[in-house]
């Protein structure tokens, strides 16, 4: 049989989950040949299946920047219902926190919901699959089912070699493939140990017969908007906590499957011989606040248990190559960072790669500065929920803890918010070719990055104390809602998350509206360097971005413009917002 002919294409990427699809959509609708390979076939189960509002804007501008309108598709419980299906999301209005103790019955005084901005439950296997067509149909080429048998990597190329002796070339390759990356291998990437300082183990699987747990709580009474069942729920508990996921929590969904995972520190619940099922059922018995939401369910999937989460990697670049966060390294689901970080990383590395195979310069020197963001978002989640996990000994502590959370992803909204609202203002997504990777990463900076000198250092070090036993869980506690206070420019509506009364937060305000713009006003004048720099834009341009469609909005724009105009003609005349 006569050896079989090489194909050549601009980039391979290795996995055809979401991360993988969506790259290659991208690189495809702009010209790229671009090659799919996994191992694996769709529809398939796959977890990492909550949306959050900061992944909903970054879905948008990708989208947006990219001109590619079905990436928009998944950015929001609407779009999904109206462009894949009812049944392939959940609804989620919060993320709610519910802390048991071992042996207790759950306190409702010890229960928190933080509202936010209507997003979404992803059912992966609908979702995946829908997505890895999309590639195929802008002319991605994929293949499923397929092992990669070797692979060589160097200054003229990339070269691979398929399990049935097909052999591909191309000029660049992405590793999107997770946790057994085949680059990390390759070139020996992964720190052992990992720098990580969180310890989590996980065993999850899908469920039916969950039970709402408004339903299980307060016989389907509600004193807020905010109902339990319309939200990613979970169940806190010093040495970890559970994921409860519903995807049958709307009435367009014929889907009544939920997701079901369970979280553990294994120097607290060391890993045995056990069956995960059975592991899970010895849980519920030490938790009856817990086990009340499952006494009618039952596992549709076999239960899945894995070992340490965590796997991080000195480097996720060379040349010629480049490992999605994913291929990179992980922390823990908790707080939905994945889907998040991978779309930050894609919206300056998809230019990156068109830029280099433009011309055809491959060096790492040109992705270095989006590696160091990558890497910086790994750490920041990293500490984000170490010190989560600390902070489950203590009801008020994680009370606490869970406040920094929030103001984190305040930020991080409000600076995806205003990258997505400039970006539509300067017209359909900027030409490549003028690209400014600087002014992009100062918007794609992790969340805390802004709220001044030293905030999210000093609050992770008072955490840390208390696991070196130097603070109580209370001093702790006080000293963390002290520091959020000490941030003086926070919105009015805002200014309860500082406030240990209020245990319920809703921030599902619309960060487009008048407050937002009020903020952002505000952080224009301010003083603070790093502030400015991760909030750098011109006013004009935001008002006029945000002005479609709003009257109050296209007034104050007009007024702005009226009032520079004013300014301009009277060189020395100081005025004030």
């Amino acid at each position: 049989m006569s050896e079989k002919k090489m194909q050549n294409f601009d980039i391979i990427i290795l996995g055809s989950g979401l991360a993988g699809s969506i790259l290659a959509t991208i690189l495809a609708r702009h010209n790229l040949s671009v090659l799919i390979i996994d191992k694996n076939a769709h529809p398939r189960f796959a977890i990492g299946e909550a949306m959050t509002p900061d992944t909903d804007l970054m879905m948008e501008i990708l989208s947006h920047q990219y001109s590619v309108p079905e990436i928009a598709h998944l950015s929001s419980f609407k779009n999904i219902c109206e462009n894949i299906s009812p049944s392939a999301c959940g609804l989620k209005r919060s993320f709610n926190f519910i802390y048991h103790r071992q042996g207790e019955e759950q306190k409702l005084q010890e229960t928190n919901k933080h509202g936010v901005r209507p997003s979404s439950h992803l059912f992966r296997q609908d979702v995946d699959h829908y997505m890895a067509k999309v590639a195929v149909k802008y002319g991605a080429r994929l293949l499923e089912k397929t092992k990669v048998l070797d692979l060589d990597i160097n200054s003229q190329g990339v070269k691979v070699e398929l399990e049935d002796g097909e052999k591909f070339t191309s000029e660049y390759l992405v590793d999107a493939s997770g946790y057994n990356s085949l680059l990390s291998r390759k070139f020996n990437l992964r720190e052992v140990p990992t720098r990580f300082k969180t310890h989590s183990r996980s065993i999850f699987t899908h469920m039916v017969g969950v039970e709402r747990y408004d339903d299980c709580v307060t016989n389907g009474r509600n004193e807020d908007e905010i109902f339990w069942y319309q939200g990613t729920l979970h169940h806190i508990f010093d040495g970890g906590w559970m994921w409860v996921i519903p995807f049958n929590n709307h009435e367009k969904s014929t889907n009544q499957i939920c997701s079901v995972g369970l979280n553990l520190d294994p120097r607290r619940f060391p890993k045995t011989d056990i069956s995960p099922e059975q592991e899970f059922q010895n849980f519920l018995s030490n938790y009856p606040g817990v086990a009340v939401q499952f006494k009618n369910a039952k596992p549709v999937q076999n239960w899945i248990s894995t070992d340490r989460l965590q796997y991080s990697s000195h480097s996720c670049t060379g040349e010629r190559f480049y490992l999605l966060p994913h291929a990179t390294g992980f922390i823990d689901p908790l707080y939905s960072f994945g889907l998040v970080n991978s779309c930050t990383i894609m919206l300056p590395l998809a230019s990156l790669i068109m830029k280099a195979i433009s011309e055809n310069d491959y060096s790492t020197e040109n992705f270095s500065k989006v590696e160091r963001l990558q890497q910086k978002l790994l750490d920041y989640n990293d500490n984000l929920v170490n010190c989560s996990y600390i902070s489950f000994c203590n009801y008020n502590l994680w009370d606490a803890w869970r406040r920094v959370w929030g103001l984190g992803s305040f930020m991080r909204q409000a600076k995806a918010g205003l990258a997505k609202s400039l970006k539509i203002q300067a017209g359909k997504a900027e030409e490549l070719s003028k690209f400014n990777l600087d002014n992009e990463l100062y918007r794609l900076t992790p969340s805390y990055e802004g709220l001044g000198d030293g905030f999210f250092q000093e609050a992770t070090e008072t955490v840390e104390k208390v696991e070196s036993g130097l603070l109580s869980p209370e001093e702790a506690a006080e000293k963390i809602i002290s520091l959020i206070n000490s941030i003086d420019f926070l919105p009015d509506n805002f200014l309860q998350l500082g406030d240990f009364s209020q245990k319920n937060i809703d921030l599902k305000s619309d960060l487009y509206k008048s407050e937002y713009i009020r903020f952002l006003s505000w952080i224009k004048k301010s003083p603070k360097p790093e502030i400015k720099k991760c909030f750098d834009y011109d006013m004009a341009d935001l008002l006029a971005a945000k002005s479609k469609g709003n009257i109050k909005l296209k007034l104050l724009s007009i007024v702005y413009k009226i009032r520079q105009i004013f300014l301009n003609s009277i060189p020395n005349l100081s005025f004030n917002r």
